[in-house]
């Protein structure tokens, strides 16, 4: 897709179009009513309905970067301890950040654990206002194409001017959609393909189900250079990885990240005397004195098996990379020049940022 880009809708929306010194003016007045104790809340949004209790879920964020503007975006209330998850795109160099809830409330909140392969956080709110906030249910399981999605999010700031997120609705395009971002390194695994209304601002807010339950995180967006926002396909990071990750960070796990040592791969279709072909992986440039080029693989190997497993396409040697525990050996048999042949690679940690 030369005439598009997939843009980490994990790049939060900045607001330009304020005059600075209001921004400033406006993210220090709402601050300052954090520091004091809020007056008695009033009942919040109603939350019988599937909707209403997404509603309560789904907070925005306005993230303060050091004198370089605000920058907006979304999460989700995680638990009752005031545990928010995000991407981690939205709050990357954040000097501040500000929670905005339903009716305009308002909580500071601070970052307490991040997976930034997987684009992920988690911040803690400083306070848990169980009239304004309800934690998410996950969904237990995988919507199917045709489901109804509800989006709901923070697209260009437009919760700053009441707190409530933005909802839009929309269906499940597809599943199993793995992408690799060669600029941050960031891996986005199993995503869930939308066209809910999707626009910048709109990172780290939640796709829901009709009975209210969190399927995904809004983690990227696909644009053209006429179409800066919605093209009616994005992309969120779904509820079991979100549920594995966020309970694995809570605890003070260290979440690892398998790597052979491509900084990318290419695809290319294997042709079968029956007539039809599968896709395999080829390795792109490597990585100097990375996992790869140490155990002799070359730019253009084809990717034919992992320990004697086939591997087929980018989507099944992403997810199978990064599920090796870095230091394990394991064999590749590739392709190389129509020779076949295996090596021994030992697993790396994958690098975050791309150095």
């Amino acid at each position: 897709m030369s005439d598009s880009r997939l843009h980490a809708a994990n790049r939060a929306y900045r607001g330009r179009r304020l005059a600075p010194a209001f921004a400033a003016v406006a993210l220090s007045l709402l601050l300052a009513a954090c520091s004091t104790a809020p007056s008695p809340a009033e009942p919040g949004p109603a939350a019988a309905s599937g909707l209403g209790r997404a509603q309560m879920s789904v907070v925005a964020l306005v993230v303060e970067q050091g004198g370089n503007g605000d920058s907006y975006g979304a999460g989700v209330v995680y638990d009752t301890q005031g545990h928010i998850i995000t991407v981690h795109h939205v709050i990357e160099d954040a000097a501040r950040i500000l929670v905005l809830l339903p009716g305009g409330y308002t909580l500071r909140a601070n970052v307490v654990a991040i997976d930034p392969v997987y684009d992920f956080a988690i911040l803690r709110a400083e306070r848990f206002l169980p009239e304004r906030m309800r934690p998410a249910d996950l969904a237990r399981e995988l919507p199917r194409p045709g489901d109804t999605v509800w989006n709901l999010g923070n697209p260009f700031g437009t919760s700053r001017f009441g707190g409530d997120a933005s909802v839009g609705r929309g269906v499940v395009s597809a599943l199993h959609r793995t992408y690799l971002n060669e600029d941050t390194g960031r891996l986005y695994l199993d995503g869930i393909q939308h066209d809910a209304p999707t626009n910048p601002g709109n990172s780290g807010g939640g796709i829901f189900n009709d009975r209210g339950e969190l399927l995904g995180l809004n983690a990227l967006i696909t644009t053209t250079r006429e179409t800066p926002g919605d093209s009616g396909v994005a992309f969120a990071l779904p509820s079991p990885v979100i549920r594995r990750v966020a309970d694995a960070l809570l605890r003070g796990e260290v979440i690892t990240h398998g790597w052979l040592g491509a900084h990318r791969y290419k695809q290319a279709t294997e042709m079968y005397p029956q007539g039809y072909g599968r896709l395999r992986a080829v390795f792109g440039p490597l990585a100097q004195g990375g996992p790869a080029m140490r155990a002799g693989v070359s730019a253009g190997d084809v990717i034919l098996k992992v320990n004697g497993a086939d591997v087929f396409g980018l989507h099944e040697i992403l997810s199978l990379e990064d599920s090796l525990p870095p230091g394990r050996t394991v064999k590749l048999t590739i392709n190389r020049a129509g020779r076949e042949f295996d090596l021994d690679v030992q697993v790396g940690q994958r690098p975050w940022p791309v150095q």
